[in-house]
């Protein structure tokens, strides 16, 4: 029977030693989770977990390792859904600039660049490829999504002129090109993400998701 995920999370917070007896304990690699044909694994959650903390810069103690148990268990299941969706529809194109720009921004956010990130990622003895792949998921996913529901973008033209209308004061006509562009756009991702939203909850809903 699926379990749902808010009582996973409820067994999880009270499991006695779920992954950390302490932050210096030997982490025995064992299967958490399992979703649908993707295993989840101690392994895993503890690379996640250390991943949130450098990610959000984060000193590595035992407190913060437990506040941030539940949320890296929440993110693996939802990138093992995504995955295998990913996978099924064989899925493998994505923009590679965006991955690369995800992983600049994350280095300048620590005051760094990417060198420095591995370098930081290598000392906490985290996979930086592990790191990378879990953003390239997310990647596939929205070309995923593109793909399945491009057709269903379609934007009210009236509602974009309206908000131009609103806006156009003593603009060029070639501003307001780029305004209608650029409202006519962010429409049409709304519109992605509540698709995405939407097939990712019916995923959620009938996929079986069992705590070992």
């Amino acid at each position: 029977m699926k379990k749902n995920i808010f009582i996973i999370f409820f067994i999880i917070i009270f499991q006695n030693i779920l992954i950390f007896f302490n932050l210096y304990s030997q982490i025995n690699n064992v299967i958490v989770v399992k979703v649908g044909e993707t295993l989840i694994t101690s392994v895993d959650i503890k690379n996640e977990i250390l991943s949130n903390l450098i990610i959000n810069g984060l000193d590595v103690t035992q407190e913060n390792i437990n506040n941030n148990k539940n949320f890296a268990v929440k993110n693996l299941i939802n990138k093992s859904i995504k995955r295998n969706e990913v996978n099924k529809f064989e899925i493998t194109d994505y923009n590679k600039k965006d991955l690369q720009k995800y992983i600049s921004t994350v280095a300048e956010n620590l005051n760094t660049d990417v060198n420095g990130l591995k370098e930081i990622f290598k000392k906490n003895n985290v996979s930086f490829q592990t790191f990378a792949k879990k953003h390239e998921t997310e990647l596939l996913w929205n070309t995923l999504i593109f793909a399945i529901y491009k057709n269903q973008t379609n934007v009210n033209i009236y509602d974009v002129n309206y908000e131009v209308e609103q806006i156009k004061e003593d603009k060029s006509e070639d501003e307001l090109k780029k305004i209608r562009e650029r409202i006519l756009n962010q429409k049409k991702r709304e519109k992605l993400s509540l698709f995405s939203r939407s097939h990712f909850t019916n995923l959620e809903n009938t996929i079986a998701i069992d705590f070992q």
